[in-house]
């Protein structure tokens, strides 16, 4: 008999479901906790639409005025920590 996954289990396996790169027995082992675990089902749905959204916002380019805003908000962002330290 196999342990059954707890939700959390289940929710450290989910990039590697949703990539079809999860082994055959892990595969099985989370599809099995799915189907009996509504939450588990509903935070699949979530994450399965999120996850194509995200890689296609990260592979975009930030425009170079952009990064340089960006970039100096920080340096001063953190200059005012040290000095307050």
């Amino acid at each position: 008999m196999t342990a059954s996954y707890t939700c959390q289990d289940c929710i450290d396996l989910l990039l590697d479901y949703v990539d079809g790169a999860l082994p055959g027995e892990l595969k099985s082992r989370l599809e099995e906790h799915l189907e009996g675990c509504q939450p588990c089902e509903d935070f699949l749905k979530t994450y399965s639409v999120t996850m194509p959204v995200c890689r296609k916002a990260m592979a975009r380019q930030m425009p170079e005025s952009v990064a340089t805003k960006l970039h100096q908000f920080l340096r001063e962002e953190i200059g005012k920590d040290s000095v307050g330290h």
